[in-house]
C-alpha cells in the first residue's frame, strides 16, 4: 500500500497562511510529521489563485529540504507543473490529476510524458462529477485507454474513482467499492487510488469510518491512498 500524505495543500486555511507568509518552517514540520506517520510520497498543492506557478515551486523546494520522499504535484495548472516538475529530485514523481476533460488532458499528458511521471487518473468528466457506478467505470475506461494510447504504461496509471461523503448520499460508498472491483478486473495492471477520508466528511467518528472504508477498499484492490 502506497500512502500519499495530503496535508500540504494551500487550500487548507493554515497551510495557505503559511504559504502566503513564506513560513517555510511550518511547511517543513508538516512534511516531517507525514513521513514519520508512514507516508511514502507527499502531495503538494500550491493552489492559491494567481500565485500557483510561484507557490507550487516554492513548496517543492521547501519540502525537499527535509525529506527524500518522492512528490505528487497536485495541480491542474500546466504552467505551474512545467516550472515545478524539473525541481523534483526524487523519482518517481506523480501528477495529481488528469481527468476526462479534453482541455486538461491535452495540457497535462505531454508533461507527464516529458518528465516520465506517474499520473492519477481522476474519474471526472467535462460535464459533471460521477453520479454512480456506471459513470465511474466508464470514465475510468476512457482515461486508461487514452493514457495507454499516449504511451503511458499501466504501472504508471493510478485510477481514482472519486470518493464522495456518504453524508451527502449513502449510495456513494457502495458505488466506489464496486467501481474499484470492476476497474481492477478490467485493468489488472493499473493501480487504484482513493482519497479515503473524503467518505466521512461531515460525520462523527470519522477515524473509525475511514479505517473501515480503507479495509473494504483494500479487499477490492485498492493499493494507493
Amino acid at each position: 500500500m502506497l500512502i500519499i500524505g495530503e496535508r500540504i495543500n494551500a487550500t487548507r486555511r493554515r497551510i495557505g497562511e503559511a504559504v502566503r507568509n513564506g513560513d517555510a518552517e511550518f511547511i517543513r514540520q508538516e512534511a516531517r510529521k507525514q513521513e514519520l506517520a508512514g507516508a511514502r510520497m507527499l502531495d503538494v498543492n500550491g493552489g492559491i489563485a494567481g500565485k500557483e506557478v510561484e507557490y507550487l515551486s516554492w513548496l517543492v523546494n521547501v519540502v525537499q529540504e527535509v525529506t527524500n520522499l518522492p512528490l505528487c504535484l497536485d495541480s491542474a495548472d500546466s504552467e505551474a507543473l512545467r516550472h515545478a516538475l524539473p525541481l523534483c529530485r526524487q523519482r518517481p514523481v506523480m501528477i495529481n490529476s488528469i481527468t476526462d476533460e479534453p482541455e486538461r488532458f491535452r495540457a497535462l499528458v505531454p508533461l507527464a510524458k516529458e518528465h516520465n511521471t506517474k499520473v492519477i487518473a481522476l474519474c471526472m468528466s467535462a460535464s459533471e462529477p460521477p453520479r454512480g457506478l456506471e459513470d465511474r467505470v466508464a470514465t475510468a475506461a476512457r482515461l486508461v485507454d487514452q493514457l495507454r494510447a499516449e504511451g503511458i504504461s499501466a504501472d504508471d496509471i493510478y485510477v481514482d474513482p472519486c470518493v464522495f461523503p456518504v453524508s451527502t448520499g449513502p449510495e456513494h460508498g457502495p458505488a466506489v467499492l464496486e467501481a474499484v472491483t470492476q476497474i481492477k478486473v478490467r485493468y489488472p495492471d493499473v493501480h487504484i487510488n482513493c482519497g479515503v477520508s473524503n467518505v466521512s466528511y461531515g460525520l462523527p467518528l470519522r477515524k473509525l469510518l475511514n479505517e473501515v472504508f480503507l479495509v473494504m477498499l483494500m479487499s477490492r484492490g485498492l493499493d494507493t491512498a
